[in-house]
């Protein structure tokens, strides 16, 4: 009980003053009537009308009467469960979003059908589908019916309902979360105060508008990248960015700081967006990060060109010292290493115990690779993912890099300490630095990792200082597609199943075994895949070395 009372206050520690304020808040708002009750006679606002571009369109899930999200799959032939309690709570969050209202094949009159569906489904404002961050993503779903399509002659009722949530999410701001939840809320509200007529409606606006500004400036680093760290919510931001940009002709002369600062930042993010997307055209696997989630790159960059911004071709060599990542890329490869925090301090819930973890792609197939996210909710799966040893990193005693626990929650985190970024005139790419993450146990570890990097060539040397005896382990995560075969003593083949495409070898560890991981693309979706573990223990200090070479031919 004392360790995790001890392992609590580590985590709220870093918590802002905005966030106590939240979390009191909502504590104090539970036991008072809801404000959510419906508003007679809403009307859409004269700023109402068509976006220069259609907005994007996601993946089908919606098939009749069946709903597939997350790779999981439930069938209501007899009526929607909108709490149903069998599917995990993400699932059903993907259910009141409501994105499959604007799949392809979805007619005006079934997209009114399934918002009364939602409506009359959904009576009481203290379930599920009325919390803030589903609230936020249904509602602009919501309003980009009437946005693209206009007002149907039945459409009352539901312009009624969506007022309501709108008026229900400004009372529930997830200022407690703050990240990629508060910024979906504000964006809603703004959304939602350029859509409605009245004064009530003109206060969203304004008042969201000005909270976009901080949380723009805050939120999307210098380098372009969302603060999280995460390529999928950074995706996920930058399309909210480029929908408000596509209907910005309603809104823009009210508030041209924003209009202004929103271009500015999403040319910022579709350049970071394209520098860290693989060969294979999906995004690297960091933190929190899965495909087939948000809108896929390749969408996202040609819907930023569609509406006008430019932005610079990434070069073989980017360093986004802001976010903490150093990519690599030619003709034949495409070589990406996290060096950065997990996140902010405040908001590390989609972090991992990634520090100086790397992915590789030869061709477009990619050979090492992260392990990705398979749940949220999954007691086994969900530590595993987050877990040093989930990562092309090391590991010292078994202890994590970061204090993660819980679903989302980090106590003491590890904080990297760059020494050298960069590339020379042959092309080699250098990179070395530390980590504290270790240095609260025994011996005070520090673990200190340098990359040099030359088109199909990799050496990793690690290094770890300090005192005492541990155990130290490297692990080296590969594609489903890839096997090990060892050809001699310390010395791996790499094999597709075409044929060989490489060799690994290493040097002063004293063990390597391969063992079988799981790898995550997309959520509910694992595959097994060879985990190369290294092992050594030994006194400090240690300094092992990790030698790859990739032969590229296209297969």
């Amino acid at each position: 009980m004392a360790l995790s009372w001890i392992r609590y206050l580590y985590t709220a520690r870093y918590l802002r003053l905005i966030q106590m304020y939240g979390l009191a808040r909502n504590r104090v708002r539970r036991g008072l009537p809801t404000g959510s009750s419906m508003v007679e006679g809403t009307r859409l606002s004269d700023r109402v009308r068509p976006p220069r571009l259609p907005f994007l369109r996601p993946l089908r899930s919606l098939y009749d009467t069946t709903l597939t999200f997350l790779n999981h799959t439930v069938s209501y032939p007899h009526g929607v469960r909108w709490d149903d309690p069998e599917p995990v709570k993400l699932w059903r969050y993907n259910l009141h979003y409501m994105h499959f209202l604007h799949q392809c094949d979805m007619t005006a009159a079934r997209q009114r059908e399934w918002m009364r569906l939602w409506m009359h489904g959904n009576p009481d404002p203290r379930g599920e589908g009325w919390e803030p961050f589903p609230t936020s993503v249904r509602l602009v779903n919501w309003l980009k019916v009437w946005w693209g399509e206009g007002v149907g002659a039945g459409d009352a009722p539901l312009l009624a309902s969506a007022y309501a949530q709108a008026r229900h999410l400004r009372r529930w701001v997830e200022v407690h979360l703050q990240g990629n939840h508060l910024f979906e809320n504000l964006k809603a509200l703004f959304w939602a105060g350029c859509t409605f007529q009245g004064a009530e409606a003109n206060k969203w606006r304004t008042w969201a508008a000005q909270c976009l500004v901080r949380q723009l400036r805050e939120q999307v680093l210098a380098d372009g990248g969302h603060y999280e760290r995460s390529p999928m919510y950074h995706s996920h931001v930058l399309e909210g960015c480029l929908d408000l940009l596509n209907i910005q002709s309603a809104w823009a002369e009210q508030h041209p700081e924003l209009a202004a600062l929103l271009q500015n930042k999403a040319v910022q993010m579709l350049a970071w967006v394209e520098a860290t997307t693989h060969p294979d055209g999906q995004i690297a696997l960091f933190n929190d990060a899965a495909f087939a989630i948000a809108p896929a790159p390749g969408w996202l960059l040609d819907y930023g060109r569609k509406l006008g911004l430019t932005w610079s071709s990434p070069g073989s060599f980017i360093h986004f010292k802001d976010s903490g990542y150093v990519i690599a890329r030619d003709t034949n490869h495409y070589f990406i290493v996290d060096i950065g925090a997990m996140g902010p301090d405040y908001q590390p819930a989609h972090g991992h115990c990634d520090l100086f973890s790397f992915e590789w792609s030869c061709g477009s197939q990619r050979v090492i690779c992260d392990t990705g996210v398979y749940a949220y909710q999954d007691p086994i799966m969900r530590p595993y993912v987050r877990s040093t040893a989930a990562h092309n990193t090391v590991r010292v005693d078994g202890a994590e890099q970061s204090e993660i626990w819980q679903e989302f929650r980090v106590a003491r985190r590890a904080y990297p300490d760059m020494h050298c970024v960069e590339a020379t005139a042959d092309g080699t790419v250098h990179v070395a630095g530390s980590h504290n993450g270790y240095s609260r146990l025994s011996g005070r570890p520090v673990h200190q990792r340098a990359f040099s990097f030359r088109s199909g060539h990799l050496v990793v040397l690690d290094k770890i200082t300090g005192f005492g005896l541990h155990e130290i382990e490297a692990f080296v995560h590969f594609h489903p597609f890839v096997t090990l075969k060892l050809q001699a003593k310390q010395t791996f083949d790499l094999l597709l199943p075409t044929g060989k495409i490489g060799s690994l070898c290493y040097k002063n560890w004293q063990q390597a075994d391969l063992h079988w991981g799981w790898y995550c693309p997309e959520f509910g979706n694992r595959e097994p895949n060879v985990v190369l573990r290294l092992l050594s223990r030994t006194h400090l200090p240690f300094q092992g070395q990790l030698e790859i070479c990739l032969d590229h031919e296209e297969r």
